[in-house]
């Protein structure tokens, strides 16, 4: 008699002892058992197979996606495509910049109307950093890096940023009248340029001026609480229906102006 193999050892372990053998199976087998046999196994094959490839497809993608540079174009198409957070987190400071300057150039109705909440609360994001390379990037994006100029000049300039981007633009009126700014100063303060895209205004205090033809910003004195703490008010007035009275307070942060705060007077 001969000794029962393993798999019948095994089979009788677990009381199966009268289940048939391999060699009894494979001799009752027709060819289209043995087809349904050979489909079975390559069905499998082929299943580890694309689970193998396809999983590692993905994890180079996701590896590729993840690159600042490959993000950014991304971001670059819709902005949407992360929250501000994100943005911040996998982008950096260079990238960030690199995207705000890139959203301010970009003047499609549909894109203003995405990156709009988008570019607020990245600067918000921005702001609520005290590290070198937070502020630095964003007194690059509010071009004044320039420590010598005087700091009212640097507030006024990030304040106009701020609000209305880098292209510093108000659309005209409807007969084509473009904005004008008009700015209140005080007999200390020098006239500089403010890179505003249109007629530009110094007003000495008590000097009278006739209403403005077309849309109007009009900022007023800049208010030193300390010589690191500003407040300025602003008004942005779009046509005679459309328009809003801003508060911005800054901080002066490694030698640099950031805006730490903004709320509404008033609003049309």
């Amino acid at each position: 008699m001969t000794e029962p193999s393993l798999l019948e050892r095994i089979l009788q372990t677990l009381g199966l002892g009268d289940f048939p053998s391999l060699q009894r199976i494979a001799d009752s087998m027709d060819p289209i058992a043995w087809t349904l046999v050979l489909l079975l196994v390559g069905a499998v094959l082929m299943a580890v197979y694309f689970s193998l490839s396809t999983r590692y497809a993905f994890t180079r993608l996701e590896s590729t996606e993840a690159t600042p540079e490959i993000l950014l174009f991304r971001l670059k198409q819709d902005p949407t495509h992360l929250t501000p957070q994100s943005i911040l987190n996998r982008l950096g400071g260079e990238a960030t910049l690199e995207l705000l300057e890139f959203g301010d150039k970009m003047t499609t109705t549909s894109w203003r109307f995405q990156w709009s909440a988008i570019r607020e609360e990245l600067l918000r994001l921005l702001s609520r950093q005290n590290a070198f390379g937070p502020i630095h990037v964003l007194a690059r994006y509010y071009q004044s890096t320039d420590t010598t100029e005087q700091d009212s000049l640097r507030i006024r300039r990030t304040v106009l940023i701020h609000k209305l981007g880098q292209r510093r633009y108000l659309e005209p009126a409807a007969d084509g009248s473009p904005a004008q700014l008009r700015l209140h100063r005080h007999p200390a303060e020098q006239i500089g340029e403010l890179g505003f895209d249109g007629p530009t205004i110094w007003l000495d205090e008590g000097q009278e001026i006739r209403e403005a033809d077309g849309p109007l910003v009009e900022m007023d004195v800049v208010d030193f609480a300390t010589v690191e703490d500003a407040t300025v008010r602003l008004r942005i007035q779009r046509t005679a229906t459309a328009g809003g009275g801003f508060v911005l307070r800054l901080e002066k942060r490694r030698k640099h102006w950031i805006v730490i705060n903004e709320s509404i007077e008033w609003t049309l």
